[in-house]
């Protein structure tokens, strides 16, 4: 069964957007040219990408994504997703991806100017509910022309900007500690388990124990991926998660605040505020305001 694509958003002279979903497991084949630069975001599920010119299948879960080009030749890709996932992509060629990051470049210079370096570009990327909250911003809002496209490219340079910086935008020079791929793939399996049990405060000392890594390893190291200590980015995770929660509409602020974790809606009310600037409330009448 084929992936059901529910919605494409062309923004002008930059990129094409797409939504999918499926409830049952899915399939989408993709026929890329060498100019193609394709992200892969999921925003929950579990998929498998199988790309012509990788040997082994990509997997990516709930809250990761990946950039993924090949610029010596046609290529092609296929997402084999299970059932009840979602995920967005993004096209855009790739003397746009250079102009975004670089705007006085010049695209005749990719004749002559040195490869994409596919190491860097093809990594694991973190991706929060607040940057989800964008996507669905942009592929589902009910702005008419002429501020249809204003804000679709706006929202877009949002999206682009929070994923590069996420990407590679390292907050420390060097990590403190030694990170080899399989200590790296660790820690973004620690991120997952914080993700899953978002209404439990993590403990470092337990999950280096389950997961089989030096303390100072798994609390360096992630600081160092994620730019954020551990219990930095589970509290950061909470509330853009509960901001995600109120976007979709189906529950009260009291349930999203027992659902997270909080013991009292009002501690809840207290530091999505703080965080963000306004409460539940006013956050939700501004997002029915917007459609």
């Amino acid at each position: 069964m084929r992936n059901e694509q529910l919605k494409e958003v062309e923004i002008r002279d930059m990129a094409t957007l797409r939504a999918y979903q499926n409830k049952d497991a899915g399939i989408t084949d993709l026929q890329c040219q060498p100019t193609d630069v394709y992200l892969f975001c999921l925003k929950q599920g579990h998929m498998h990408i199988h790309t012509s010119y990788i040997p082994h299948p990509i997997e990516l879960n709930t809250g990761e994504a990946i950039f993924l080009a090949f610029p010596k030749g046609e290529w092609q890709a296929k997402m084999a997703c299970q059932p009840e996932t979602e995920f967005y992509t993004v096209q855009m060629e790739v003397s746009k991806l250079h102009s975004l990051i670089n705007p006085a470049f010049d695209q005749h210079q990719l004749e002559t100017a040195p490869k994409l370096n596919m190491r860097d570009l093809m990594k694991l990327i973190p991706v929060n509910p607040s940057l989800l909250v964008c996507f669905d911003q942009l592929l589902h809002h009910k702005l008419q022309i002429p501020f249809k496209s204003i804000f679709e490219q706006a929202k877009f340079l949002e999206i682009f900007s929070l994923i590069m910086e996420t990407a590679f935008g390292q907050h420390m020079e060097a990590c403190p500690v030694m990170m080899t791929p399989a200590i790296e793939s660790k820690i973004h399996e620690v991120r997952r388990h914080i993700m899953s049990h978002i209404d439990t405060v993590p403990d470092p000392d337990h999950l280096a124990l389950v997961f089989e890594l030096p303390r100072n390893t798994l609390k360096e190291g992630y600081r160092y991926i994620f730019g954020k200590t551990i219990h930095q980015y589970h509290a950061d995770h909470k509330l853009e998660s509960a901001m995600q929660m109120l976007s979709s509409g189906e529950l009260l602020v009291k349930e999203i605040a027992f659902k997270i974790g909080y013991q009292n809606p009002s501690h809840f009310i207290t530091a999505f505020k703080k965080k963000y600037g306004f409460t539940p409330k006013q956050y939700v009448k501004q997002e029915v305001a917007s459609v």
